[in-house]
């Protein structure tokens, strides 16, 4: 249905509103957008005829006298979504609805295939189209791709400093699939999910933390991705913690990421279990390639002293940096997403060390922190939540 252009923007800025803050009524919506109520009954009346919307009932948490308010909220199977995530190690797919409910997933981890094959882009535009194919009876209206990187649009490739991705492209991904295709930075797609998707919405400002082999945080500051055209922003795992450290890609010493990213805490693994003749890493694993995150958190309660101090040092500098953002960021919540703090005996030192180590109590109010279950379907989810930011 054609709608002028204010009402175009204000029909938009209502569906925001619900998404993020789940059921809400009429006179709230009016209260919160500063659009007047006969709009706000105008446009709902629109969407609940679009079945984008639904009346949900009553809202039974006021025990004011007279009429209750009649609660909105979102429609699910209104519309669908393909979300990808390109990981080094995997490919993550899945199909979902328009709030978020997973309806088809598929991850190929990259050694599953023969050893005839590697990651390129042809290889990956083979592996979306048949997995679109599979997804064609849901008609699926936009296609999201979260990246380890930023999308560069010139060139349509991805800006990392990851040599691995230095020659791949998404011109003939776009060229050859006729669904509208939308690429972000992986964290900021996961952000974005957790504003429309995620089970603590009450649009909030929050910081998203993701720890994998490198490190990115998102700030979602009044509903939107603060500095989401400076690429710069969010690289927390390139801001210093000790001056005198081991050299990072980046030329600096001492970064975040250095100490806390999964790929430098392996590769010092690595060294510990060629040098150290007792780790009960060589009882965990028969080679050093073989080392992972998992393996990390056996040998640690196991009580490999080593594996010990590499994870120790590794939350007290992530803690550090926490507070500091906190000083910096206002923020109502901290997501931590990361196959180390999904563990709930490392999530619950992070906490103690974030604690321990916070300053000027008297002058913040707690910031609640939501350790986020690593799954490697998350960032393609995440991608979806990109679609349904960009298409409603």
């Amino acid at each position: 249905m054609y709608l002028p252009k204010k009402q175009g923007i204000q029909k938009k800025r209502i569906l925001d509103k619900i998404y993020a803050t789940g059921p809400i009524s009429r006179i709230d919506l009016s209260k919160k957008l500063a659009i007047t109520p006969a709009t706000i009954s105008e446009i709902a009346t629109n969407l609940i005829l679009e079945k984008h919307i639904h009346e949900l009932g009553e809202d039974e948490t006021t025990n004011k006298p007279g009429r209750k308010k009649i609660l909105l909220t979102i429609s699910p199977d209104y519309s669908y979504y393909i979300g990808v995530e390109l990981s080094e190690k995997f490919l993550s797919f899945c199909l979902s609805d328009n709030i978020g409910t997973i309806i088809k997933e598929k991850i190929i981890s990259y050694d599953s295939w023969n050893n005839n094959k590697t990651l390129n882009d042809s290889l990956f535009s083979e592996e979306l189209t048949q997995f679109v194919t599979q997804c064609e009876d849901y008609h699926p209206s936009a296609i999201g791709i979260a990246i380890p990187g930023h999308y560069d649009s010139l060139n349509e490739s991805i800006k990392t400093n990851n040599p691995f991705w230095n020659n791949f492209s998404f011109t003939h991904i776009k060229e050859s699939i006729k669904i509208p295709i939308f690429l972000k930075n992986n964290v900021k797609c996961m952000a974005i999910a957790e504003r429309l998707f995620g089970e603590d919405k009450q649009d909030q400002n929050f910081i998203f933390l993701h720890v994998r082999r490198g490190m990115f945080n998102t700030y979602m500051y009044n509903g939107e991705i603060y500095a989401d055209k400076n690429h710069l922003i969010g690289e927390i795992g390139h801001t210093v913690v000790n001056p005198g450290g081991e050299l990072c890609e980046c030329g600096k010493r001492g970064c975040l990421q250095t100490y806390t990213s999964e790929s430098w805490i392996i590769n010092k693994a690595k060294l510990l279990y060629e040098n150290t003749p007792h780790t009960f890493l060589k009882q965990l694993v028969s080679e050093k390639e073989q080392l992972s995150i998992d393996t990390l958190i056996k040998a640690y309660r196991l009580g490999d002293e080593g594996v010990i101090t590499l994870i120790n040092q590794a939350i007290l500098y992530f803690s550090i940096a926490i507070n500091n953002l906190l000083m910096m960021m206002d923020s109502e919540v901290v997501y931590i997403h990361s196959e180390l703090f999904s563990n709930p005996e490392l999530a619950s030192y992070l906490n103690q060390s974030i604690e321990d180590n916070t300053s000027l109590v008297d002058l913040q109010n707690p910031t609640k922190r939501i350790f986020k279950p690593y799954r490697p379907i998350n960032g393609a989810l995440g991608a979806c939540g990109l679609c349904v930011y960009e298409t409603f």
